[in-house]
């Protein structure tokens, strides 16, 4: 059976036998996730963690860092999407007024409950389900059978940690309420940061968000998480003036960043899919209906 040469790169950077590996993909297929499981035996096991708390990561001057480990995977897997897909991404700047207040709001009426902590990205999340809902094939894989589209949304949400970046998802996303899937990000994120992510939790995601605003960054070109075919990037607000009911105001901006693999989608229906999203984000009542 062929295999594909991303996973047979990560074996052989990993001296994992792929001969010694049962598939546990379509037919038999060995998945990203087969090669991880390999490579830690007692975490897949026993479901411990596959991420590990270290200690940050110090840049002094004259340091020489190797490139293994982690780091290793992380760069070969961005490089290795860049060159085995056909990458596009297109960009808009919402008014993310409304959206703002349907925070506050959240937070009035949740302000007591320690449980219940609605932030933008959350809201966000909740569109993106939407959207894709909308439209299906941004919610796809590209695989050798031909491209999948998913019943579901496995939401990742992308965490970057001292030592990595991580990908956990939110499996059934979309079944859930905003509360819910707000409760369920904060629990990968943390769980992220501990280090206790199993497999379970970093395979199998359809579509990722990647929120960068806590950089004070507006735009940005994600790089897309293999074999999904879309990514959303999510930059920081800024006021600024803009047009409300005729007459000038100060408002709140957001930039999104959407990459999507032109090999499974076309431009028009990708930058529609971007334009829905922003429609429910700058009337985000839309999504409580």
């Amino acid at each position: 059976m062929a295999i594909d040469p991303r996973i047979m790169n990560l074996a052989q950077q990993a001296g994992v036998d792929l001969s010694r590996i049962a598939g546990s993909g379509p037919k038999g297929k060995i998945t990203k996730a087969d090669v991880l499981r390999a490579m830690h035996p007692s975490g897949a096991k026993e479901g411990r963690e596959l991420t590990s708390p270290d200690q940050p990561l110090l840049f002094a001057a004259g340091t020489i860092l190797p490139m293994a480990g982690m780091r290793k995977i992380i760069s070969d897997n961005m490089m290795a999407s860049l060159h085995n897909s056909a990458q596009l991404t297109v960009f808009v700047e919402i008014d993310a007024t409304r959206l703002i207040c349907l925070q506050n709001k959240m937070k009035e009426k949740y302000g007591r409950d320690e449980q219940v902590r609605i932030s933008i990205n959350d809201i966000i999340a909740l569109a993106v389900c939407r959207a894709l809902k909308d439209h299906p094939v941004m919610n796809s894989w590209l695989t050798d059978e031909g491209i999948v589209l998913h019943p579901h949304v496995n939401l990742g949400m992308a965490v970057a940690l001292p030592q990595g970046l991580v990908v956990p998802n939110v499996r059934d996303a979309h079944k859930k309420g905003l509360v819910e899937l707000s409760a369920d990000i904060r629990r990968l994120v943390e769980m992220a940061r501990q280090g206790k992510l199993t497999l379970d939790e970093i395979q199998g995601g359809t579509f990722t968000i990647t929120n960068v605003s806590m950089l004070g960054v507006d735009g940005f070109t994600p790089i897309l998480n293999p074999p999904e075919t879309g990514i959303l990037g999510v930059g920081r607000r800024v006021q600024k003036p803009g047009i409300d009911d005729g007459q000038i105001a100060i408002r709140s901006f957001m930039t999104l960043s959407l990459s999507f693999d032109h090999r499974v989608v076309d431009g028009a229906p990708a930058m529609r899919f971007l334009r829905t999203l922003a429609d429910y984000l700058e009337d985000p009542v839309m999504l409580l209906t």
